[in-house]
């Protein structure tokens, strides 16, 4: 490669790195989650953001360095509480290269600075408490790639259904395209006519590259010669057809063939290597390409919002199994409880459940909770009642073929805040199952309580435990808190440490059990 070419595509990416990248990002209203997972930028370009809150909950938009742990950063203000709301809960982390404000509910703020010079993924998060696990995305920085060049047309006139063999007809006519895109608008021909493009690009370094098609109606890519991808027949541009190639550092030759029959007139071709971004060769870009972005859902949210009742939500529920159901209680705690283990699974803060998996396509797939801080207390898919004289032992893992003997479940009903009563038999006494909630699981003070009430009528085996709590534990002020990365309170009468087992005995009567996110 010439020293003058290489001139020329320093100067092409320096012009286009002069443009500045402008972005519109939004928080998803109850769904702690960002609507843009990935933003696509040059070196060293200008970058506009319009970061835009539409949530009921405080958020920022905080960028850091490759290879941070944003969550680890974020859950480390917890140490120095105090320190970290003088902050407004921006991290004191060296890491952190630009940020927004913390903004309030419905709050919007305009963020401008220079990506930065050095190629790499840099990701970005909201720091509130809580929040990091799930409300986070990544800047990308990478150049564009090369353009076509020396890109020349051949014009024909046909009514065909498919790709014609183009050496076998003569053009009507032939010419150079000067800005070196793709286009199809070449003449005043709305139907019946086909293009040939040719033309040559530069690949960087050898290695794999990917190409992207899209037109109406048919096309074909051909890479020195070779059919890589094609686009035949009569259609609409839906999609975006793509293949990877390897490819030799160097120059290479590129042949696209395309044809009109009916309707629109439409074609879209680009190409992306491992070090550069998504990079159109045509005039006319696909609605689906991304554009720089890359929104975080297929298919709109549907969250589940809670406000003066309670919300039940039956389904697939990670952590819970296929028989679960969710409950979202006001006040910001929610709960997950299964029907196969006839136990609490799970219990989160802030948001509740997204529906869109369940309602949109064919709804497969485990949906999982929204908000944040989310606890398995006593351990994933096991019963809450053991008969052991040991209570130390390990619980029984759930078995499909099997289920867990001596359990009938037997609904639920609701009371007048539409909050659920669970209710279901072990080995011949019923239990009665409800929860309530103390505080704002909103908010980050740690003072918001879930409470567990069970009520055991009849008579129970010899030796029967129920346990309440599993993991490490430590005894702290009468209650129980977990030696975790996430901290959590149990309190419960006549509550005892056995092994890796925070049981109580089993008695008819009722029992009464808090769980707490540790301050």
């Amino acid at each position: 490669m010439t020293r003058l070419l290489f001139a020329i595509l320093l100067a092409a990416a320096a012009a286009r790195a002069a443009e500045p990248a402008v972005f519109s990002l939004k928080t998803m209203t109850a769904q702690m989650k960002y609507d843009t997972a990935e933003l696509v930028v040059q070196p060293g370009q200008a970058v506009k953001i319009t970061f835009e809150n539409g949530d009921d909950l405080p958020h920022n938009l905080v960028f850091c360095q490759p290879g941070t742990d944003t969550a680890a950063m974020a859950m480390k203000q917890m140490e120095k509480p105090e320190d970290a709301l003088k902050r407004n809960w921006l991290p004191d982390d060296k890491r952190i290269w630009a940020h927004s404000k913390m903004l309030n509910p419905h709050e919007k703020e305009v963020i401008s600075f220079s990506a930065p010079e050095k190629s790499g993924n840099y990701p970005y998060v909201c720091t509130f408490p809580g929040h990091a696990l799930t409300m986070r995305g990544v800047l990308k920085v990478a150049p564009v790639g090369d353009t076509l060049h020396d890109l020349q047309f051949a014009l024909y006139l046909g009514n065909w259904q498919q790709l014609p063999d183009f050496s076998k007809l003569k053009p009507h006519r032939e010419g150079k395209i000067d800005d070196n895109l793709l286009q199809v608008k070449l003449d005043d021909y709305k139907n019946e006519f086909g293009v040939v493009f040719t033309g040559k690009f530069v690949a960087p370094r050898k290695g794999p590259y990917r190409f992207y098609l899209s037109s109406d109606d048919g096309s074909r890519i051909l890479i020195d010669g070779k059919d890589i991808l094609a686009y035949d027949g009569i259609h609409p541009s839906g999609d975006i057809k793509e293949a990877g190639i390897p490819l030799e550092k160097g120059e290479h030759e590129f042949r696209l063939e395309y044809f009109q029959g009916g309707g629109e007139i439409e074609l879209y071709a680009a190409w992306k290597g491992s070090d550069f971004q998504i990079t159109p060769l045509s005039t006319w870009l696909h609605p689906k390409w991304k554009g720089g972005t890359k929104k975080q859902k297929e298919f709109d949210p549907i969250p589940l919002v809670v406000k003066d009742e309670a919300v039940v939500y039956r389904n697939f529920i990670q952590g819970a199994g296929n028989r679960g159901i969710g409950v979202g209680y006001p006040g910001g705690v929610n709960i997950a409880w299964s029907a196969e283990s006839m136990n609490l699974a799970l219990i989160w803060r802030g948001a509740f459940m997204d529906a869109a998996r369940h309602w949109n396509s064919r709804g497969g797939g485990h949906e999982k909770p929204l908000g944040y801080d989310v606890l398995l207390p006593t351990g994933e898919a096991t019963p809450a009642f053991f008969v052991t004289e040991k209570p130390e032992a390990e619980w029984p893992k759930w078995d499909k073929t099997k289920r867990y003997e001596g359990f009938h479940w037997l609904g639920y009903s609701l009371d007048t805040k539409r909050s659920p009563t669970f209710r279901y038999t072990w080995q011949g006494a019923e239990i009665e199952e409800s929860f309530a909630v103390e505080g704002d699981g909103n908010k980050p003070d740690g003072k918001a309580k879930l409470i567990r009430t069970i009520k055991v009528t009849g008579k129970l085996p010899a030796h029967a435990w129920y346990r309440i709590g599993n993991g490490s534990f430590e005894s702290r002020d009468g209650s129980f808190v977990s030696k975790g990365s996430l901290p959590y309170r149990i309190t419960a009468s006549d509550a005892q440490l056995a092994g890796q087992n925070l049981v109580v005995r089993a008695k008819p009567g009722t029992m009464t059990i808090t769980y707490q996110w540790a301050q």
